[in-house]
């Protein structure tokens, strides 16, 4: 036979008693009338401790928008005696019933061992701040006159809450963005769930181009393949909660580097020896370019946007008109040159002047024939013939 520790639990009419060793046995069958209590029977009475609390978080979403207090766990604990008492915490701090705010339920049930096993359920309003939240259960019961506690697992509920600020930021491998590179435009917003994500770009209209069908609305990212200097520019994300329809945009302006081009230069240049000419070396690169001249003069550069426009002042010289000038465009991605010639107007102006000369000794001799012409006339100069017969 079973012989009974103190580790009895008693109620009236009924005792069952836990030996050190085996089942659990239903000791009042061997009593000949119901007593009041097992202790009556010579079997000690016994407090049991109930098992570690089991919590489990509502497996759906809550909406910080819903106008019903939500569900946001259950917790249970088996086989105590006497019935404990479960209390809840959120971020350690135990949370009181509240009208319309915090709602708590309990139920306690006798198990046919006689144990009891209770249960509560959790019901409160949430906000953007409770999706970091932690919530559990306490289980209160007696232990040899002491009160003694048993915590549960901390848990975390899924909180749905529209987006309050959105930001745009370009992902590249390499910094800066170059020509050729692959770079990703990548759009974070901070509700839950994710908003509907579209991209668009600026024209140089101040229209925007839809680029969503270049784009993964869902995740948020636009990728851009193979970029160039038509890449660059303004960028806008714009976001949508299908929940309540608000809108949220951020914009972010992509630079992408690329090396100098220059675009024009004053080549060639017709010049005269000693005379003061300027000089003009035009280039566009991003960052913008330094301009650098193979010889002395005074510099003057406009720089606008990524266009650079220098200009160099000189006195023609012998040496310049031999060599010309060279222009030296640079940035961190590149160099580039061109040479500017420049030629001597003397050749063109000799040639001008032996025309004049042609046509005045034109000139002096159609007078001179005339002269004579009219000398002959008035008889001034004897004829020929008559002049033959004297001889």
């Amino acid at each position: 036979a079973h012989v009974p520790s103190k580790d009895c639990i008693g109620w009236p009419h009924r005792c069952v008693c836990r030996p050190s060793h085996g089942e659990s046995v239903d000791v009042s069958q061997k009593l000949e009338r119901p007593l009041p209590s097992c202790s009556q029977a010579g079997w000690g009475a016994r407090w049991e401790v109930p098992q570690i609390p089991e919590i489990v978080a509502s497996s759906g979403g809550i909406s910080v928008q819903s106008s019903d207090i939500s569900e946001i766990a259950q917790c249970v604990s088996r086989n105590s005696f006497p019935a404990p008492n479960i209390t809840w915490h959120k971020n350690g701090e135990q949370l009181q019933a509240e009208e319309k705010t915090v709602k708590i339920t309990a139920t306690r049930t006798r198990e046919s061992s006689g144990l009891y096993t209770v249960s509560s359920t959790l019901f409160a309003h949430v906000t953007r701040e409770d999706r970091h939240s932690l919530y559990h259960c306490t289980v209160h019961y007696h232990l040899q006159g002491q009160q003694r506690a048993l915590e549960s697992p901390r848990v975390n509920i899924t909180v749905f809450y529209p987006a309050e600020h959105v930001k745009l930021q370009v992902v590249s491998s390499s910094n800066p963005v170059k020509e050729g590179d692959d770079v990703q435009l990548v759009c974070e917003a901070d509700g839950n769930p994710a908003p509907v994500f579209s991209f668009y770009k600026r024209e140089l209209e101040g229209n925007w181009q839809d680029l969503s069908s270049l784009a993964d609305t869902n995740s948020g990212v636009l990728d851009l393949h193979d970029v160039n200097k038509n890449s660059s520019g303004f960028y806008r994300c714009r976001t949508l909660d299908l929940d309540d329809l608000r809108e949220l945009e951020e914009d972010v302006e992509l630079f992408v580097n690329w090396k100098p081009r220059i675009v024009a230069v004053s080549s060639p240049l017709f010049v005269r020896q000693d005379e003061m000419v300027t000089l003009t070396c035009k280039a566009i690169a991003y960052p913008p370019p330094s301009v650098h001249w193979s010889i002395n003069g005074t510099t003057h550069e406009y720089v606008e946007n990524r266009r650079v426009a220098s200009n160099l002042t000189v006195r023609v010289s012998h040496e310049l008109l031999r060599a010309g000038a060279m222009c030296r465009v640079s940035n961190e991605l590149g160099v580039i040159e061109e040479h500017i010639q420049l030629l001597d107007q003397k050749t063109p102006e000799s040639k001008g002047v032996i025309i004049v000369a042609i046509i005045v000794c034109i000139l002096v001799v159609a007078v001179l024939g005339s002269v004579i012409y009219f000398l002959h006339k008035k008889g001034k100069i004897p004829c020929g013939r008559a002049g033959k017969q004297d001889m």
